[in-house]
């Protein structure tokens, strides 16, 4: 069985991204088994080495069997080398992963493009051997969802953008895991196993 690499990207790795590395980690986990999903995060603009921020902890800690521990790692072209997909937070995120390794291009969506792009895919079955392989599983869902985009009308660019919760309170941070838990949800429906 092959692996698939999901890179999630936000600015200083210390609450979008390590969240969404965390939820998407389980829920893949809870599909596929332990590891066939390879989920990382990095940042564009890291102030410092930080752990989790507080908040983050606490909003994953109601949602997950363990929060694992983090900390924040630079964006790099040999980071996103080895990604099959990259979920960013933003379109600016986006634009600089596309801008450090140009040939990403085509795998490389905001988190919640990517989830509104899932939405239009037809599940795919054990006849496409979901079952037999979770990476090529996760590389067909990224072809399938590529061409999903040209039946889909765009819609307003901060629709695509997960906002930022630095700075707000703990029901900030609840707001954003909840917008990733619902994009992650998404992302994964076509995969029937």
């Amino acid at each position: 069985m092959s692996q698939f690499r999901v890179l999630m990207v936000c600015t200083a790795n210390h609450c979008r991204s390590p969240m969404g590395q965390q939820v998407l980690r389980h829920a893949a986990a809870t599909r596929f088994g332990e590891g066939a999903w390879q989920v990382d995060s990095a940042g564009t603009n890291l102030p410092g080495r930080w752990p989790l921020h507080e908040h983050a902890v606490s909003v994953l800690a109601q949602r997950l069997p363990r929060v694992e521990p983090h900390t924040s790692q630079p964006l790099s072209a040999a980071v996103i080398g080895g990604a099959d997909l990259i979920l960013t937070a933003s379109r600016r995120q986006r634009g600089i992963v596309v801008q450090l390794v140009p040939a990403a291009i085509g795998r490389t969506f905001t988190i919640r493009q990517f989830a509104r792009l899932c939405d239009a895919v037809a599940p795919l079955t054990v006849d496409d051997a979901i079952d037999q392989d979770a990476g090529a599983a996760g590389r067909r869902l990224v072809a399938e969802a590529k061409l999903a985009r040209s039946s889909l009308q765009p819609v307003p660019g901060e629709e695509e953008d997960l906002p930022d919760p630095i700075g707000g309170t703990l029901a900030d941070f609840e707001v954003c895991a909840d917008r990733l838990q619902d994009a992650i949800d998404r992302i994964l429906r076509p995969l029937v196993t």
